[in-house]
């Protein structure tokens, strides 16, 4: 198994996902940011769709030649494994963080275990992303045993929507019972966010819970199709759970644990829930939907004990640690997918970071002899360089999985260049 650390912390982040059949526009109006960004999110079936205006930006190749500070390249594959063409990743504190809560889990081949009731195995492939919040303990946690919780659970892999249910529910207990004492200042407070996906033959099973986010790339990027959902407190199937459980929703432009929270202005309902983002997208200020008690602006988590258990001032039911599961066929004009936390997609829209990856996917792959696998390590590299362009303060953790459609895209630049060398070495 890969892992490699990443760094966010979290939590600051718009989002706006569909209800039921509605879908909402919204501008996004970043603090010191000179484009704004339009996104209609609507719900397709079971799975959600997006489709994303053009954008101005600063997207160029040059971004590539950048270098950071204490910042390495991403870590790619080396071979192909069914619809699975290539992969790269990478995790990096970003800008301004000086530590790093999140981890990166990979696992090209998920291998049989010990024990196991199968006399065969079928070849899977699992990633994810783990992005940390208030200490790195649950991240961690998650990266080195999620992955054992899923495979030895006794529904895996016949049933791994259901199987990767209950491997959250388990690694939480586990993490509780092994962290937390009996009292608050003894026991560790972390939580994390969550994004799996297993490619198991021509299907895709991708686990969220949180605000990480996965999307893909149709059709040469004709197409784009978000993968999961965002669970933030303005998202009405959250925010309809916080106030049936007794928890307040409120817009926050001050980050501060000792504010007077008897001068909060707490949401009521979906009407001035809809004002309240309006009076976000307006405002030059970073405000952030968050959830009281606990104070999290992310409404699905494992761990935050804080949060969750009634002994530790917390609201049980508010913040869940059930996952949105979506099952996706893989066909062959897909191109790939993207993963990655909240800090590259708070600053990136969809179609930036599909418009990045394609950049580098063609005019490097015309003039460089790069296989799909590098391309797709430096797909990865210009994803996470154009969040820091855009200037993004969070941790930055990004996978790029190569599916057949992007693998065919560089097989006919590749014969061209064949052509045109044997044409060209002919006439000479």
């Amino acid at each position: 198994m890969l892992s490699l650390e990443k760094i966010p912390n979290k939590n600051r982040r718009l989002s706006t996902n569909d209800f039921q059949s509605m879908s909402i526009n919204l501008d996004k109006t970043k603090k010191n940011k000179k484009s704004s960004k339009r996104q209609t999110i609507q719900a397709i079936g079971e799975n959600p769709i997006i489709s994303n205006s053009p954008v101005k930006s600063s997207l160029s190749l040059h971004l590539l030649s950048k270098k950071y500070e204490n910042y390495n390249p991403p870590k790619f594959s080396n071979r192909k494994i069914g619809p699975l063409k290539s992969f790269s990743y990478n995790s990096f504190r970003g800008l301004i963080k000086e530590y790093n809560e999140d981890r990166v889990s990979i696992s090209q081949v998920i291998e049989k275990p010990s024990g196991s009731k199968f006399s065969s195995w079928p070849k899977m492939s699992y990633f994810a992303i783990f992005d940390g919040h208030g200490g790195d303990e649950c991240a961690e946690y998650l990266k080195e045993n999620y992955l054992k919780f899923l495979v030895s659970n006794r529904n895996f892999p016949l049933d791994i929507k259901l199987s990767m249910t209950e491997a959250f529910k388990e690694i939480e207990e586990s993490f509780f019972k092994l962290k937390c004492k009996e009292k608050l200042e003894e026991s560790d407070i972390s939580g994390s966010c969550a994004l799996v996906a297993v490619i198991f033959d021509n299907k895709l099973y991708i686990a969220n819970i949180g605000d990480s986010r996965a999307i893909m790339s149709i059709n040469g990027g004709n197409k784009i199709r978000q993968l999961t959902v965002d669970h933030k407190p303005d998202n009405l199937i959250e925010f309809e759970r916080a106030l049936k459980n007794g928890s307040k929703i409120y817009l926050d432009d001050n980050d501060d644990p000792d504010r007077d929270i008897t001068k909060l202005e707490f949401i009521k309902d979906k009407n001035e829930l809809k004002k309240k983002l309006e009076e976000k997208l307006g405002s030059d200020e970073d405000k952030v939907f968050r959830v009281y008690p606990s104070d999290l602006a992310v409404m699905r988590t494992v761990g935050d004990i804080k949060a969750k258990k009634k002994e530790f001032g917390g609201n049980p039911g508010t913040i869940i640690n059930v996952p949105d599961i979506f099952i996706y066929d893989i066909n062959s004009n897909d191109d790939f997918i993207v993963m990655g936390c909240d800090g590259i997609f708070d600053d990136l829209s969809n179609q930036e970071i599909v418009d990045a990856a394609w950049m580098v996917f063609k005019h490097r792959g015309k003039n460089k002899n790069y296989d799909i696998h590098e391309l797709s390590m430096e797909a990865c590299d210009m994803v996470i360089k154009y969040a820091m362009e855009k200037q993004s303060t969070d941790n930055l953790s990004c996978i790029v999985i190569g599916l057949e459609g992007v693998d065919k895209y560089l097989k006919n630049i590749e014969l061209k260049k064949r052509v045109n060398n044997y044409l060209n070495n002919k006439n000479n």
